[in-house]
């Protein structure tokens, strides 16, 4: 009763009151209405596709590199999975375009790469996190079995999964569920393999079955050590006819084997030789009986003493061999620095050149062509010696003193970077062509040729340093040389240069590089030298810089 008199002795709303209301209510009605609008109707699916990828990034990833060598450097490939998997269920429309991304290039991480796997690890260690047998239940194992359940019991999902990437001890402690799992994976065409599959081991045994038979679409695959016998069944057996990376190592096999297998795959991109002591440079040879080399975008030698310049340039002689090669690495082989320059003036369209050589003498004193390409824009020089007795000079110097020949000669106008074993080799560089000025004539200045025709990224360091240190090295301008001297000084000024400064090995500032330990040597126009601060973050290994993410809040910016 005392509550019915409460609500009698409340007072009415007036008039005016009443009418703020309504206009309250109508107002919020318009936003609730306004807000209501799905925009993303709109949008063709091509264009809403893009959009949902940047909430997971890897996704995109259709490189054939394992779960290690594809990491993301920031952002966490678990929380991106997690989101693109809420898109999925946000509406009728987006399941479909979001699925076929969450399911085309799968990742199986351990941990996850960002601040809750703190949290996640702590409810880990709870009771409910093990099993009968007291045993901690393994996280990624518990994934590929869920995701082994859903592509056994869904064809549809299972023909979108294109590659599948897992950590190194669950691929080698779940060969029973890989196999499992890859068998209806009739689409797949990179999966992250045990060690044992590639030298024919008899634990992957089923795992190797259950690929070859149900996987015809896989486009990397490699040989090692003991799976000879696998490796001459190739020819005639049609297995993989779309692989495209092929790589070989430490296997006992003839060059007539070798040439046979190359030929049974006709989409082959990129090839990999590693420690095959029976190659010669006769492999390159034509001859009737058997097939030719094929012609490639990727050759990569390493520890093959036995193939020289000399069979390379046989090889890409040819227009038909030369023009489809982009990248060439020589790692440990019989071409030696002094004959590299053969291989770079035949290979037209050259793109990335790598050459790691381990040198006893001095560089001939003959005169050597400079490397001349006009195609090659990343370079990794990486010759390295013993130390000589104390106080010499090692014998690498005369190689790199070559290498700064072509550069300043402008043999290499489209080099972007550069990577040498070298600590001191940019400030050899700025002040190459000072010196070639002091041996002719002191008053001159350096022509336009003695520079260098366009911005330089120069990684250098020691054989005994782990990071590389970044110097942006800046060419001539249009108005005034980088590295050049006034033509006629004034009354009182010097007629030489101040020595260029470097700050590659300082501890500078975060705006200046901080720990990073990037500088860029830039001219003042007067002789002189500036240092530039920049904030990007340098690679990580002589790689080159990895892959970096744009967030996925970048596009709303």
């Amino acid at each position: 009763m005392h509550f019915l008199k409460k609500l009698r002795s409340l007072p009415r709303a007036t008039t005016a009151n009443a009418g703020n209301n309504k206009a309250v209510f109508a107002a919020s009605n318009n936003i609730n209405n306004i807000s209501s609008i799905d925009n993303t109707k709109l949008l063709p699916d091509a264009v809403l596709s893009h959009i949902l990828s940047y909430v997971c990034p890897h996704a995109l990833d259709t490189s054939y590199k394992s779960s290690e060598e594809s990491m993301t450097e920031d952002g966490c490939m678990l929380c991106d999975m997690r989101d693109l998997a809420h898109c999925v269920a946000a509406c009728k429309r987006w399941k479909g375009l979001a699925q076929k991304l969450l399911y085309q290039n799968v990742r199986l991480d351990a941990v996850h790469y960002c601040e809750l796997e703190i949290e996640l690890s702590s409810k880990r260690k709870r009771r409910s996190f093990v099993d009968t047998t007291g045993k901690a239940i393994d996280v990624v194992q518990m994934r590929l079995l869920l995701f082994m359940k859903t592509v056994r019991e869904s064809s549809r999902l299972a023909n979108l999964v294109l590659s599948l990437r897992l950590p190194y001890m669950t691929r080698e402690a779940s060969k029973a569920d890989l196999a499992r799992t890859v068998s209806v994976l009739h689409h797949l065409r990179y999966v992250d393999l045990p060690a044992g599959f590639y030298s024919d081991d008899v634990s992957s045994y089923t795992l190797k079955q259950e690929l070859m038979a149900r996987c015809p679409d896989t486009r990397h695959m490699r040989y090692a050590h003991g799976s000879e016998g696998s490796f001459s069944r190739i020819p005639g057996s049609r297995l993989w006819e779309n692989l495209e990376v092929l790589e070989l190592s430490d296997l006992h096999i003839d060059e007539t084997t070798l040439r046979q297998v190359l030929d049974s795959f006709k989409a082959l991109k990129s090839l990999k030789m590693d420690n095959l002591k029976a190659v010669t440079d006769s492999v390159f040879a034509s001859t009737h009986s058997l097939p030719p080399f094929p012609a490639l975008e990727t050759i990569i030698l390493r520890n093959m003493p036995y193939l020289t310049a000399t069979g390379l340039a046989t090889h890409l002689s040819l227009p038909a061999n030369r023009d489809p090669l982009k990248n060439l690495v020589l790692t440990q082989t019989g071409v030696l620095p002094e004959t590299l320059h053969v291989l770079v003036s035949k290979a037209s369209r050259l793109e990335s050149l790598t050459l790691e050589a381990t040198v006893d003498r001095s560089f001939p004193v003959v005169d050597v062509p400079h490397l001349s390409s006009n195609s090659v824009r990343k370079l990794h020089y990486e010759i390295s010696s013993a130390n000589g007795p104390y106080g010499a000079q090692p014998v690498s110097g005369s190689y790199y003193k070559y290498l700064i020949g072509s550069l300043t000669s402008r043999s290499l106008p489209a080099l972007q970077e550069l990577y040498v074993l070298d600590p001191h080799f940019a400030d050899t560089l700025v002040l190459a062509p000072f010196q070639q000025l002091s041996l002719k004539d002191e008053t001159a200045s350096p022509t336009a040729s003695q520079g260098l025709p366009r911005p330089l990224s120069l990684f250098a360091k020691g054989i005994d340093e782990m990071d590389w240190n970044l110097t942006q090295i800046e060419p001539a301008s249009s108005q005034a040389s980088v590295l050049s001297l006034p033509s006629s000084p004034s009354p009182g000024q010097r007629a030489s240069a101040a020595r260029p400064v470097s700050f590659h090995a300082a501890q500078l500032s975060p705006p200046w590089g901080g720990d990073a330990r990037r500088s860029i040597v830039v001219g003042n126009g007067f002789g002189g030298f500036l240092a530039v601060p920049v904030d990007e973050s340098r690679p990580k290994s002589s790689s080159g810089g990895g892959y970096k993410r744009q967030s996925k809040y970048d596009m709303w910016r």
